[in-house]
Formats: structure tokens, sequence, C-alpha cells
């Protein structure tokens, strides 16, 4: 769940070619797991989808929005420095997963709203759901030679540093290389922990009708997870982050003065969106038009 968090809070800072607050009111996340990608709802079903998803991004626009944008402004501070250093993102890391603690709170409570309300059939179309995006998952991911992998991951690392920084120099291409043969492959690790969180999920769904018990599992599923089949990628991932960091550092440190006053006039451009917006949720209407553009 925590990739799924990360993936949505990125999507508002690094989507280019729309406003932010196109990206915002696309934030499906806020809504557990995407549910219109996976399940036919019917009109009652969409209506209450809708309810929930108006509530959340309400909630969480006046909770924490604020908070990301006195944060950036933060970290233009930070990157004004001359050189800086991979542990000077340990108080950003910190926030963020307090950020995800909470959120994590509120997902729960939509996930004992909202999933009650499938029937068999949608269950069934959510397990199918599941097992086919694994499998595209695992051929997109773990498909092709090693050399392959190493070249698609070192692009997308490169295609992400230049939405901030512009063109990528010959020694920064030399570093996003580095740390993709420094990293420990996680992969495979990764996909198994999804294939176990999509399973408690389903299991949960076995006992819908019972409101303690499917209360219970679908805390269980929602807490962190800490058992020893993780144990192997929480230290994979762990070592990644802070090969991440020291590759974020090491970018920033062989930047040019050109690309040092882009990153901080990206920053400053996102904080001042993210003051300026509305804490106010999209009515449906709106955001249908908006996903049509």
């Amino acid at each position: 769940m925590r990739r799924v968090f990360i993936a949505g809070l990125l999507a508002a800072l690094v989507l280019g070619g729309c406003s932010l607050r196109m990206a915002y009111s696309q934030l499906d996340w806020l809504v557990p797991w995407y549910l219109r990608d996976y399940v036919m709802l019917d009109a009652g079903q969409r209506t209450l989808l809708d309810r929930q998803l108006a509530a959340r991004l309400d909630w969480h626009c006046r909770s924490h929005l604020a908070d990301y944008a006195s944060t950036l402004r933060e970290a233009q501070g930070v990157l004004s420095a001359e050189r800086i250093e991979a542990d000077d993102f340990g108080p950003f890391l910190a926030r963020g997963e307090a950020w995800w603690q909470e959120i994590r709170a509120e997902l729960e409570d939509d996930a004992r709203v909202l999933l009650p309300a499938l029937s068999d059939e949608q269950v069934g179309e959510l397990r199918e759901a599941f097992e086919r995006r694994q499998r595209e998952a695992r051929k997109e991911f773990l498909g092709g030679s090693e050399a392959s992998q190493r070249a698609a991951r070192i692009a997308r690392m490169e295609k992400r540093l230049q939405r901030w920084f512009g063109r990528i120099s010959a020694e920064q291409r030399t570093l996003i290389a580095a740390w993709s043969d420094a990293l420990m492959p996680s992969t495979a690790a990764w996909l198994d922990s999804r294939a176990r969180w999509q399973a408690a999920v389903i299991d949960a769904l076995q006992v819908r009708t019972d409101e303690t018990l499917f209360a219970q599992r679908v805390a269980a599923f929602m807490a962190p997870d800490d058992g020893a089949a993780f144990a192997e990628y929480r230290a994979q991932q762990t070592h990644n982050r802070d090969r991440t960091l020291v590759l974020l550092a090491d970018v920033f440190n062989a930047a040019t003065p050109a690309q040092r006053q882009r990153l901080l006039r990206e920053i400053d451009g996102l904080a001042g969106q993210f003051e300026g917006l509305a804490c106010a949720a999209p009515d449906r209407d709106e955001r249908i038009a908006l996903n049509a553009d």
C-alpha cells in the first residue's frame, strides 16, 4: 500500500504538461486501490464511491496541502546550498512517513465503507483483475534480459530527473548508471508482497457480511507488513532508498547553475500551486471534464 501512496503523491509533483488542479483531481489513490479500474460498478456503487472520494479529497486538501507547500518552501532553502548530503533528505522522509500514517487510517475507513458493497460476481472480477495485473507486472518488470532491465531502469530515472533539472549531463548519466548497478534486486520481492496483500483483500471480502470480522481483516491488510516473508524485501528497500538519496545528492552537487535555477524555479512554482489550490474537492462533472482534457 505504501507504493500506492507514494505513487499518488508523486503524481502531483512530477506530472508534466497539466495543471496541479488537474493532477490533484485525478488522485483516485485517496480511495482504496483504484476501485473503478478493477471492478465494474453499478450506479449506486459509483455514487457511493464518488461521495467517498469527494470527502477524502476535501479532507486531504484541508489536512495536508498547506504542509506540502511549506515542505516545498523548506526544500528550497536546503537546495539553495552549494552542496547537499543524502542525510539532508532525512527530515523530509520522516515527514512523508507521518503523512502516510494519517492517510492509511483514512483509507482503512474507506475500505470498510466501499468494499462490503461488492457482489460475489464483483469479488470474482476483482480477483481476476488482481491476477491479470500481477502477470502483466511480472512481464513488464521481470521480463527481458538483465541488460534490458538495467537500461529501462536508467532511462526511467533520467526521465524523472530531467523533469526537474532539464538536460542531464554526461557526468550525471554516469552517476545514474552507477546508482542502477548498486541497487539490490527487489522487484520479485515487491511483486510477492503485493500478491500476498491482494490475497488478504480477497480473503477479507469473503467475510464482508460480518461487520466485526471484516473490520478485523481490513485492519490486518492495511497494517504494515512485518512478517518474516517481508523482512528481506524491507532490507532491500532500505538499501535502495539510501542509494537513491545518495544519487539525488550527487546529481544536485554535479548540477550546473542553470540546472539549479531550473530546479528551484520548478519547486517554487509547485509550492505556489499548492498554496493557491482551493480546498474544495471538485464535483463529479468537473472531474469528468478534467479527465477528458
